[in-house]
Protein backbone atom coordinates (compact mmCIF):
# COMPACT_ATOMS: atom_id res chain seq x y z
CA UNK A 1 0.00 0.00 0.00
CA UNK A 2 2.43 2.63 0.94
CA UNK A 3 4.71 1.26 -2.40
CA UNK A 4 1.33 2.40 -4.54
CA UNK A 5 1.17 5.24 -2.99
CA UNK A 6 4.80 6.05 -2.95
CA UNK A 7 4.22 5.29 -6.38
CA UNK A 8 1.11 7.48 -7.33
CA UNK A 9 3.01 10.69 -4.92
CA UNK A 10 5.59 10.40 -7.76
CA UNK A 11 3.92 9.99 -10.85
CA UNK A 12 1.84 12.96 -9.88
CA UNK A 13 5.55 15.33 -9.32
CA UNK A 14 6.47 13.91 -12.89
CA UNK A 15 3.69 14.71 -14.66
CA UNK A 16 3.69 18.67 -12.44
CA UNK A 17 7.37 18.88 -13.98
CA UNK A 18 6.90 17.78 -17.18
CA UNK A 19 3.58 20.36 -17.16
CA UNK A 20 6.54 22.98 -16.13
CA UNK A 21 8.66 22.40 -18.08
CA UNK A 22 6.68 22.15 -21.03
CA UNK A 23 4.70 25.87 -19.71
CA UNK A 24 8.25 26.94 -19.24
CA UNK A 25 9.30 26.42 -22.73
CA UNK A 26 6.36 27.90 -24.33
CA UNK A 27 5.96 30.79 -22.19
CA UNK A 28 9.10 32.43 -23.15
CA UNK A 29 7.75 32.26 -27.36
CA UNK A 30 6.68 35.63 -26.73
CA UNK A 31 9.26 38.38 -25.99
CA UNK A 32 7.63 41.42 -24.32
CA UNK A 33 3.54 41.76 -25.20
CA UNK A 34 1.78 41.58 -28.32
CA UNK A 35 1.68 45.37 -30.37
CA UNK A 36 -2.02 46.06 -31.89
CA UNK A 37 -1.68 48.90 -34.43
CA UNK A 38 -2.60 51.12 -37.31
CA UNK A 39 -6.23 50.39 -36.41
CA UNK A 40 -9.24 51.29 -38.70
CA UNK A 41 -12.96 51.04 -38.61
CA UNK A 42 -11.92 47.37 -39.95
CA UNK A 43 -8.67 46.62 -39.88
CA UNK A 44 -5.42 46.46 -37.75
CA UNK A 45 -2.10 45.12 -37.57
CA UNK A 46 -0.37 43.13 -35.03
CA UNK A 47 2.96 42.63 -34.51
CA UNK A 48 5.50 40.14 -31.84
CA UNK A 49 8.28 39.05 -31.48
CA UNK A 50 9.01 35.31 -30.74
CA UNK A 51 12.50 33.65 -29.23
CA UNK A 52 13.08 31.64 -32.14
CA UNK A 53 11.28 30.79 -35.59
CA UNK A 54 8.10 29.29 -35.48
CA UNK A 55 4.81 29.02 -37.07
CA UNK A 56 1.52 30.53 -35.12
CA UNK A 57 -1.69 30.90 -35.40
CA UNK A 58 -4.06 34.04 -34.30
CA UNK A 59 -7.76 32.92 -33.15
CA UNK A 60 -9.91 36.53 -33.69
CA UNK A 61 -13.40 36.44 -31.71
CA UNK A 62 -15.68 39.55 -30.50
CA UNK A 63 -19.21 39.48 -28.16
CA UNK A 64 -21.00 39.71 -31.52
CA UNK A 65 -19.92 35.94 -32.64
CA UNK A 66 -17.34 37.45 -34.92
CA UNK A 67 -15.15 34.62 -34.87
CA UNK A 68 -12.13 33.18 -36.79
CA UNK A 69 -8.31 31.84 -37.24
CA UNK A 70 -5.58 32.97 -38.90
CA UNK A 71 -3.34 29.77 -39.52
CA UNK A 72 0.47 29.11 -40.62
CA UNK A 73 1.65 32.84 -39.57
CA UNK A 74 5.70 32.15 -40.14
CA UNK A 75 7.81 34.52 -37.74
CA UNK A 76 10.77 35.87 -39.63
CA UNK A 77 13.32 33.66 -39.93
CA UNK A 78 16.30 36.89 -39.00
CA UNK A 79 14.88 38.69 -36.29
CA UNK A 80 11.69 36.58 -35.23
CA UNK A 81 9.08 39.10 -35.52
CA UNK A 82 5.25 37.74 -36.55
CA UNK A 83 3.52 40.59 -38.74
CA UNK A 84 0.10 40.47 -39.93
CA UNK A 85 -2.95 42.74 -41.51
CA UNK A 86 -6.64 41.56 -40.44
CA UNK A 87 -8.64 43.72 -42.81
CA UNK A 88 -12.24 41.77 -41.88
CA UNK A 89 -13.14 43.52 -38.91
CA UNK A 90 -16.39 45.40 -37.80
CA UNK A 91 -16.50 48.96 -36.80
CA UNK A 92 -16.45 50.42 -32.86
CA UNK A 93 -16.35 46.40 -32.07
CA UNK A 94 -13.98 45.16 -29.10
CA UNK A 95 -11.85 42.14 -30.44
CA UNK A 96 -10.10 39.73 -28.54
CA UNK A 97 -6.57 38.09 -30.21
CA UNK A 98 -5.68 35.30 -28.28
CA UNK A 99 -2.26 33.84 -30.51
CA UNK A 100 -1.03 30.38 -30.48
CA UNK A 101 2.36 28.87 -30.76
CA UNK A 102 2.21 25.02 -31.17
CA UNK A 103 -1.31 24.58 -30.42
CA UNK A 104 -0.44 26.34 -26.81
CA UNK A 105 -1.84 29.44 -25.61
CA UNK A 106 0.28 31.89 -25.16
CA UNK A 107 -0.93 35.91 -25.53
CA UNK A 108 -3.64 37.28 -25.49
CA UNK A 109 -4.86 40.99 -26.26
CA UNK A 110 -7.86 43.27 -26.62
CA UNK A 111 -8.75 46.53 -28.73
CA UNK A 112 -11.59 48.28 -30.19
CA UNK A 113 -12.07 49.41 -33.76
CA UNK A 114 -12.59 52.75 -34.73
CA UNK A 115 -15.71 53.86 -35.59
CA UNK A 116 -17.15 54.44 -38.94
CA UNK A 117 -15.43 57.75 -40.66
CA UNK A 118 -16.96 60.79 -40.17
CA UNK A 119 -19.54 59.19 -37.43
CA UNK A 120 -19.93 61.54 -34.55
CA UNK A 121 -19.48 58.78 -31.82
CA UNK A 122 -17.63 60.19 -28.36
CA UNK A 123 -14.66 58.87 -28.09
CA UNK A 124 -10.97 59.47 -25.70
CA UNK A 125 -7.44 58.64 -26.44
CA UNK A 126 -4.49 59.39 -24.57
CA UNK A 127 -0.95 60.60 -25.75
CA UNK A 128 2.50 61.44 -24.33
CA UNK A 129 6.55 61.67 -25.26
CA UNK A 130 9.93 61.07 -23.43
CA UNK A 131 9.72 57.78 -22.25
CA UNK A 132 13.32 57.02 -20.40
CA UNK A 133 13.34 53.21 -19.61
CA UNK A 134 15.80 53.90 -16.23
CA UNK A 135 13.14 55.48 -14.91
CA UNK A 136 9.83 53.87 -13.34
CA UNK A 137 6.88 53.55 -16.01
CA UNK A 138 3.75 54.15 -13.21
CA UNK A 139 2.02 56.23 -15.59
CA UNK A 140 1.14 53.65 -17.92
CA UNK A 141 -0.86 52.41 -14.70
CA UNK A 142 -3.06 55.52 -14.73
CA UNK A 143 -3.32 55.65 -18.37
CA UNK A 144 -5.18 52.35 -18.40
CA UNK A 145 -7.41 53.62 -15.68
CA UNK A 146 -8.32 56.13 -18.59
CA UNK A 147 -9.72 53.35 -20.34
CA UNK A 148 -8.35 55.13 -24.08
CA UNK A 149 -9.35 53.81 -27.63
CA UNK A 150 -5.52 54.47 -28.00
CA UNK A 151 -2.55 55.15 -27.11
CA UNK A 152 -0.67 58.05 -29.33
CA UNK A 153 3.52 58.46 -28.40
CA UNK A 154 4.89 61.33 -29.85
CA UNK A 155 8.68 60.26 -29.83
CA UNK A 156 11.92 60.09 -27.43
CA UNK A 157 10.47 56.68 -26.47
CA UNK A 158 13.37 54.75 -27.73
CA UNK A 159 16.33 56.82 -26.10
CA UNK A 160 19.03 55.01 -27.96
CA UNK A 161 21.83 56.96 -26.70
CA UNK A 162 21.28 55.49 -23.26
CA UNK A 163 21.95 52.23 -23.41
CA UNK A 164 25.68 51.60 -25.10
CA UNK A 165 28.91 53.92 -25.39
CA UNK A 166 29.25 53.08 -28.68
CA UNK A 167 28.71 55.53 -31.24
CA UNK A 168 25.59 55.24 -33.48
CA UNK A 169 25.46 51.64 -32.50
CA UNK A 170 21.65 51.35 -32.34
CA UNK A 171 21.84 53.03 -36.11
CA UNK A 172 24.38 50.36 -37.33
CA UNK A 173 21.76 47.71 -37.96
CA UNK A 174 18.25 46.32 -37.66
CA UNK A 175 19.01 43.72 -35.07
CA UNK A 176 20.12 46.69 -33.02
CA UNK A 177 17.22 48.58 -33.50
CA UNK A 178 15.24 45.54 -32.47
CA UNK A 179 17.02 45.44 -29.32
CA UNK A 180 15.38 48.87 -28.65
CA UNK A 181 12.33 48.08 -29.13
CA UNK A 182 11.94 45.30 -27.79
CA UNK A 183 13.57 46.31 -24.64
CA UNK A 184 10.34 49.07 -24.47
CA UNK A 185 8.15 45.96 -25.03
CA UNK A 186 9.32 44.57 -21.61
CA UNK A 187 8.24 47.61 -19.80
CA UNK A 188 5.86 46.16 -17.34
CA UNK A 189 3.04 48.99 -17.12
CA UNK A 190 3.20 49.94 -20.61
CA UNK A 191 3.48 46.33 -21.81
CA UNK A 192 -0.02 46.19 -19.26
CA UNK A 193 -1.50 48.72 -20.87
CA UNK A 194 -0.67 47.37 -24.44
CA UNK A 195 -2.87 44.35 -23.57
CA UNK A 196 -5.94 46.54 -23.86
CA UNK A 197 -5.38 49.22 -26.51
CA UNK A 198 -4.02 50.07 -29.51
CA UNK A 199 -0.77 52.08 -30.15
CA UNK A 200 0.21 54.69 -33.11
CA UNK A 201 4.03 55.93 -32.95
CA UNK A 202 6.16 58.62 -34.81
CA UNK A 203 9.52 59.33 -33.45
CA UNK A 204 11.68 61.69 -32.40
CA UNK A 205 14.90 62.75 -31.76
CA UNK A 206 15.69 60.58 -28.61
CA UNK A 207 15.09 57.61 -30.84
CA UNK A 208 17.50 58.68 -33.87
CA UNK A 209 20.41 58.18 -31.03
CA UNK A 210 21.17 61.63 -30.86
CA UNK A 211 19.84 65.00 -30.05
CA UNK A 212 18.42 67.37 -32.66
CA UNK A 213 19.58 65.66 -35.63
CA UNK A 214 18.08 66.53 -38.88
CA UNK A 215 18.30 65.87 -42.63
CA UNK A 216 22.17 66.91 -42.45
CA UNK A 217 23.78 66.08 -39.15
CA UNK A 218 23.04 66.52 -35.57
CA UNK A 219 24.05 69.07 -33.01
CA UNK A 220 25.99 69.09 -29.60
CA UNK A 221 26.65 71.85 -27.20
CA UNK A 222 30.36 71.99 -26.47
CA UNK A 223 31.63 73.26 -22.58
CA UNK A 224 34.81 75.66 -23.53
CA UNK A 225 36.19 77.78 -20.45
CA UNK A 226 33.01 77.45 -19.13
CA UNK A 227 30.84 78.83 -21.95
CA UNK A 228 28.33 77.10 -23.86
CA UNK A 229 29.58 76.63 -27.96
CA UNK A 230 27.24 74.96 -29.86
CA UNK A 231 28.50 72.57 -32.78
CA UNK A 232 27.10 70.66 -36.00
CA UNK A 233 28.26 67.55 -36.75
CA UNK A 234 27.62 64.90 -40.09
CA UNK A 235 25.18 62.35 -39.40
CA UNK A 236 25.12 59.76 -42.02
CA UNK A 237 21.83 59.13 -44.36
CA UNK A 238 21.75 55.32 -44.17
CA UNK A 239 21.34 55.81 -40.25
CA UNK A 240 18.59 57.83 -40.61
CA UNK A 241 17.30 55.40 -42.96
CA UNK A 242 18.03 52.69 -40.63
CA UNK A 243 16.00 54.16 -37.68
CA UNK A 244 12.78 54.63 -40.17
CA UNK A 245 13.20 51.23 -41.33
CA UNK A 246 13.19 50.01 -37.79
CA UNK A 247 10.17 51.86 -36.90
CA UNK A 248 8.49 50.57 -39.98
CA UNK A 249 10.13 46.55 -39.45
CA UNK A 250 9.36 46.35 -35.33
CA UNK A 251 6.34 48.51 -35.15
CA UNK A 252 2.70 48.01 -36.58
CA UNK A 253 2.78 50.99 -38.65
CA UNK A 254 0.06 52.74 -40.57
CA UNK A 255 0.43 53.05 -44.33
CA UNK A 256 3.19 55.46 -45.08
CA UNK A 257 4.43 57.29 -48.79
CA UNK A 258 7.79 56.14 -49.74
CA UNK A 259 9.06 54.41 -46.31
CA UNK A 260 8.60 57.87 -44.77
CA UNK A 261 7.82 57.59 -41.06
CA UNK A 262 5.03 60.24 -41.68
CA UNK A 263 1.32 58.80 -42.44
CA UNK A 264 -2.34 59.64 -41.04
CA UNK A 265 -5.28 58.07 -39.95
CA UNK A 266 -9.41 58.51 -39.51
CA UNK A 267 -11.02 57.53 -36.43
CA UNK A 268 -14.80 58.99 -36.70
CA UNK A 269 -15.16 62.36 -36.97
CA UNK A 270 -11.17 62.96 -36.26
CA UNK A 271 -8.45 62.69 -38.51
CA UNK A 272 -4.69 62.38 -37.43
CA UNK A 273 -1.45 63.76 -39.16
CA UNK A 274 1.33 62.31 -37.61
CA UNK A 275 4.45 64.58 -38.71
CA UNK A 276 8.47 63.05 -38.96
CA UNK A 277 10.08 66.98 -37.82
CA UNK A 278 13.18 65.28 -37.65
CA UNK A 279 14.76 63.56 -40.79
CA UNK A 280 14.53 66.57 -43.26
CA UNK A 281 14.84 69.30 -40.81
CA UNK A 282 16.75 72.18 -41.84
CA UNK A 283 20.04 71.70 -39.08
CA UNK A 284 18.99 73.88 -36.45
CA UNK A 285 21.68 75.65 -35.62
CA UNK A 286 22.67 77.38 -39.09
CA UNK A 287 20.56 80.33 -37.22
CA UNK A 288 23.55 80.49 -34.50
CA UNK A 289 26.12 83.06 -35.82
CA UNK A 290 29.11 83.52 -32.95
CA UNK A 291 30.66 86.73 -32.70
CA UNK A 292 33.14 88.00 -29.85
CA UNK A 293 31.98 85.17 -27.92
CA UNK A 294 28.53 86.31 -27.98
CA UNK A 295 25.84 84.78 -29.95
CA UNK A 296 23.09 86.40 -32.34
CA UNK A 297 19.97 84.24 -33.71
CA UNK A 298 19.10 85.02 -37.60
CA UNK A 299 17.08 82.45 -39.45
CA UNK A 300 18.20 82.29 -43.35
CA UNK A 301 16.11 81.37 -45.91
CA UNK A 302 14.19 77.99 -46.51
CA UNK A 303 15.45 76.85 -42.99
CA UNK A 304 12.26 74.20 -42.71
CA UNK A 305 11.02 71.89 -40.37
CA UNK A 306 9.45 69.98 -42.98
CA UNK A 307 10.54 69.30 -46.73
CA UNK A 308 8.35 70.11 -49.10
CA UNK A 309 6.97 67.07 -49.93
CA UNK A 310 5.89 66.15 -46.31
CA UNK A 311 4.32 70.10 -45.73
CA UNK A 312 2.73 69.48 -49.46
CA UNK A 313 1.18 65.98 -47.91
CA UNK A 314 0.29 67.77 -45.13
CA UNK A 315 -1.38 71.07 -46.57
CA UNK A 316 -3.37 68.93 -49.04
CA UNK A 317 -4.60 66.24 -46.09
CA UNK A 318 -5.86 69.52 -44.00
CA UNK A 319 -7.82 71.09 -47.23
CA UNK A 320 -9.68 67.50 -48.62
CA UNK A 321 -10.34 66.69 -45.13
CA UNK A 322 -13.66 66.46 -44.21
CA UNK A 323 -13.21 65.13 -40.84
CA UNK A 324 -14.69 67.32 -37.96
CA UNK A 325 -11.81 67.51 -35.98
CA UNK A 326 -7.93 67.94 -37.30
CA UNK A 327 -4.97 66.68 -35.24
CA UNK A 328 -1.20 67.88 -36.32
CA UNK A 329 0.70 65.27 -34.34
CA UNK A 330 4.02 67.15 -33.32
CA UNK A 331 7.07 65.36 -31.91
CA UNK A 332 8.06 69.24 -30.95
CA UNK A 333 6.21 72.06 -29.59
CA UNK A 334 4.43 74.30 -32.40
CA UNK A 335 3.66 77.24 -29.92
CA UNK A 336 4.82 80.56 -31.97
CA UNK A 337 5.30 82.60 -28.98
CA UNK A 338 8.49 80.83 -27.64
CA UNK A 339 10.09 82.88 -30.31
CA UNK A 340 10.40 85.36 -27.48
CA UNK A 341 11.32 83.11 -24.62
CA UNK A 342 15.23 83.01 -27.02
CA UNK A 343 15.52 86.42 -27.34
CA UNK A 344 15.70 86.86 -24.13
CA UNK A 345 18.14 83.91 -23.66
CA UNK A 346 20.19 85.29 -25.82
CA UNK A 347 20.78 88.55 -24.23
CA UNK A 348 23.74 88.92 -23.41
CA UNK A 349 23.78 89.38 -19.84
CA UNK A 350 21.56 86.02 -20.04
CA UNK A 351 23.51 83.69 -22.52
CA UNK A 352 26.20 82.54 -20.00
CA UNK A 353 24.21 83.18 -16.42
CA UNK A 354 22.74 79.93 -14.92
CA UNK A 355 18.65 80.63 -15.16
CA UNK A 356 16.43 78.90 -12.48
CA UNK A 357 16.52 75.68 -14.39
CA UNK A 358 20.39 75.24 -13.80
CA UNK A 359 20.72 76.06 -18.03
CA UNK A 360 22.81 78.76 -19.27
CA UNK A 361 20.71 81.11 -21.58
CA UNK A 362 22.57 79.85 -24.74
CA UNK A 363 22.09 76.61 -23.59
CA UNK A 364 18.14 77.63 -23.74
CA UNK A 365 18.15 78.78 -26.74
CA UNK A 366 20.09 76.08 -28.24
CA UNK A 367 16.99 73.81 -27.02
CA UNK A 368 14.42 76.20 -28.07
CA UNK A 369 15.60 76.01 -31.46
CA UNK A 370 14.34 72.56 -32.33
CA UNK A 371 10.65 74.07 -31.80
CA UNK A 372 8.44 75.21 -34.85
CA UNK A 373 8.73 78.71 -33.89
CA UNK A 374 12.48 78.40 -35.20
CA UNK A 375 11.36 77.14 -38.51
CA UNK A 376 8.70 80.78 -39.33
CA UNK A 377 8.62 79.58 -42.90
CA UNK A 378 6.74 76.51 -42.33
CA UNK A 379 4.59 77.68 -39.35
CA UNK A 380 4.08 80.77 -41.71
CA UNK A 381 2.95 78.39 -44.03
CA UNK A 382 0.33 76.07 -42.18
CA UNK A 383 -0.97 78.62 -40.14
CA UNK A 384 -1.67 80.51 -43.06
CA UNK A 385 -2.98 77.78 -45.29
CA UNK A 386 -5.41 77.11 -42.83
CA UNK A 387 -6.54 80.91 -42.25
CA UNK A 388 -7.24 81.21 -46.32
CA UNK A 389 -8.44 78.23 -46.83
CA UNK A 390 -10.97 78.25 -43.85
CA UNK A 391 -10.10 75.29 -42.44
CA UNK A 392 -11.58 75.36 -38.94
CA UNK A 393 -10.79 72.78 -35.91
CA UNK A 394 -7.30 72.04 -36.43
CA UNK A 395 -5.47 71.40 -32.86
CA UNK A 396 -1.74 70.76 -32.48
CA UNK A 397 -0.42 67.67 -29.83
CA UNK A 398 3.14 67.81 -29.09
CA UNK A 399 5.60 66.46 -26.67
CA UNK A 400 9.67 66.59 -26.03
CA UNK A 401 9.32 69.24 -23.99
CA UNK A 402 8.99 67.22 -20.92
CA UNK A 403 6.19 69.03 -19.48
CA UNK A 404 2.51 69.45 -19.61
CA UNK A 405 0.59 72.49 -20.47
CA UNK A 406 -2.10 73.64 -22.89
CA UNK A 407 -2.61 76.81 -24.95
CA UNK A 408 -6.46 77.51 -27.03
CA UNK A 409 -4.63 79.16 -30.14
CA UNK A 410 -4.22 82.76 -28.77
CA UNK A 411 -0.09 82.30 -28.38
CA UNK A 412 0.47 78.69 -29.80
CA UNK A 413 -1.27 79.53 -33.10
CA UNK A 414 -3.12 76.58 -32.93
CA UNK A 415 -4.80 74.94 -29.98
CA UNK A 416 -1.87 73.31 -28.38
CA UNK A 417 -1.92 70.64 -26.20
CA UNK A 418 2.08 69.78 -25.02
CA UNK A 419 2.13 66.84 -22.88
CA UNK A 420 5.36 64.86 -21.70
CA UNK A 421 7.29 63.02 -20.48
CA UNK A 422 5.75 60.26 -19.21
CA UNK A 423 9.00 58.67 -17.49
CA UNK A 424 11.26 61.67 -17.72
CA UNK A 425 12.76 64.10 -15.48
CA UNK A 426 10.23 67.30 -15.89
CA UNK A 427 12.15 70.22 -17.36
CA UNK A 428 9.54 72.66 -15.53
CA UNK A 429 10.23 74.89 -18.93
CA UNK A 430 6.50 76.66 -18.37
CA UNK A 431 6.95 76.99 -15.00
CA UNK A 432 10.14 79.33 -15.44
CA UNK A 433 8.42 81.44 -18.19
CA UNK A 434 5.66 82.00 -16.03
CA UNK A 435 7.04 82.65 -12.66
CA UNK A 436 10.16 84.48 -14.02
CA UNK A 437 9.40 86.15 -17.13
CA UNK A 438 5.81 86.81 -16.28
CA UNK A 439 4.43 85.71 -19.85
CA UNK A 440 1.62 83.18 -20.41
CA UNK A 441 2.27 81.65 -23.31
CA UNK A 442 0.33 78.30 -21.91
CA UNK A 443 -2.61 80.63 -21.33
CA UNK A 444 -4.97 77.47 -20.10
CA UNK A 445 -2.72 76.04 -17.74
CA UNK A 446 0.20 73.37 -17.31
CA UNK A 447 2.87 72.15 -14.82
CA UNK A 448 4.07 74.98 -12.28
CA UNK A 449 1.46 77.41 -13.57
CA UNK A 450 -0.35 78.38 -10.47
CA UNK A 451 0.34 74.90 -9.26
CA UNK A 452 3.24 72.64 -8.27
CA UNK A 453 2.75 69.69 -9.72
CA UNK A 454 6.09 68.64 -11.75
CA UNK A 455 4.59 64.48 -11.94
CA UNK A 456 4.89 62.73 -14.33
CA UNK A 457 2.23 63.82 -17.26
CA UNK A 458 0.33 62.65 -20.16
CA UNK A 459 -2.44 64.22 -22.62
CA UNK A 460 -5.78 62.91 -22.41
CA UNK A 461 -8.58 64.04 -25.69
CA UNK A 462 -12.48 63.48 -25.15
CA UNK A 463 -14.10 64.04 -28.86
CA UNK A 464 -17.68 65.10 -27.78
CA UNK A 465 -19.14 64.56 -31.28
CA UNK A 466 -19.17 67.64 -33.28
CA UNK A 467 -19.60 70.12 -30.72
CA UNK A 468 -16.49 70.55 -28.52
CA UNK A 469 -12.93 68.79 -27.58
CA UNK A 470 -12.30 68.37 -24.22
CA UNK A 471 -8.16 68.59 -23.58
CA UNK A 472 -6.42 67.71 -19.77
CA UNK A 473 -3.14 67.59 -18.99
CA UNK A 474 -3.08 64.52 -16.55
CA UNK A 475 -0.44 63.31 -13.69
CA UNK A 476 0.54 59.78 -13.07
CA UNK A 477 -1.57 60.27 -9.65
CA UNK A 478 -4.77 60.89 -11.74
CA UNK A 479 -4.89 64.25 -10.99
CA UNK A 480 -5.75 66.86 -13.42
CA UNK A 481 -3.50 69.75 -13.87
CA UNK A 482 -5.64 71.64 -16.44
CA UNK A 483 -8.28 71.25 -18.99
CA UNK A 484 -9.73 73.01 -21.84
CA UNK A 485 -13.00 72.53 -23.67
CA UNK A 486 -12.38 73.78 -27.48
CA UNK A 487 -15.72 74.52 -28.86
CA UNK A 488 -16.48 74.32 -32.53
CA UNK A 489 -15.17 76.72 -35.29
CA UNK A 490 -11.28 77.98 -34.36
CA UNK A 491 -9.90 79.40 -37.24
CA UNK A 492 -6.21 80.50 -36.96
CA UNK A 493 -5.39 84.34 -37.24
CA UNK A 494 -3.06 84.83 -40.31
CA UNK A 495 0.48 85.67 -39.57
CA UNK A 496 3.28 87.46 -41.41
CA UNK A 497 7.01 85.97 -41.90
CA UNK A 498 9.31 88.64 -41.05
CA UNK A 499 12.74 88.71 -40.66
CA UNK A 500 14.39 87.14 -37.75
CA UNK A 501 16.38 89.72 -36.18
CA UNK A 502 18.06 89.22 -32.89
CA UNK A 503 17.24 91.71 -30.20
CA UNK A 504 21.45 90.58 -28.67
CA UNK A 505 23.60 92.48 -31.41
CA UNK A 506 20.91 93.70 -34.02
CA UNK A 507 19.74 92.62 -37.90
CA UNK A 508 23.30 94.62 -39.18
CA UNK A 509 25.68 92.02 -37.54
CA UNK A 510 26.20 89.28 -40.16
CA UNK A 511 28.69 86.61 -38.26
CA UNK A 512 30.98 83.66 -40.02
CA UNK A 513 29.68 80.33 -40.11
CA UNK A 514 32.31 78.51 -39.75
CA UNK A 515 32.72 78.57 -35.60
CA UNK A 516 29.65 76.13 -35.79
CA UNK A 517 30.97 73.76 -37.94
CA UNK A 518 33.87 70.93 -37.17
CA UNK A 519 34.46 67.96 -38.77
CA UNK A 520 33.00 64.49 -38.38
CA UNK A 521 35.46 62.90 -36.30
CA UNK A 522 33.69 59.19 -36.81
Amino acid sequence: MRNEFFIKRHFFVVIVILFLCKFNTFSQSIIGVPIVGAVTSNSCKLLYFTDFSSVSEVNIFSDQNDTFVINNIISDSIYFVSKLEINTLKSNTVYTLLIKINGIPIARNTFKTFPDSNLSIPFSFTFGSCTEQHFNDSIFIEIKKQDPLFFLHLGDWLYANNFNESKFYYTQSLQHQKELYTKRYEMPNLKNLLKSTSIDFVFDDEDGVFDDFSKNTYSILNNENNKIKIIEVAYPDSLRETVINGMHTFFPSYSNINNKAYHSFLCGNSEFFFLDTRSTRSPNTESFFLKDNYYTYKVPNNHTILDDEQLDWLLNGLKKSTAQWKFIVSGVTFNKSYKKILDIALLKRVQNRKLPNGMTGVYVAASLSSMWFAFPETQAAVLNFCHDNKIKNVLVLSGDAHTAAIDDGTNAGFPELMAGGLAQKNSRLAAIIYNNLQMNVWNKGGQGIQNSNFNDAFGKVEINGNKSVNLSCIDKYGNVICSYELKDGFIPEKIKIKKYKSITLGSKIKAAKQALKIKNKM
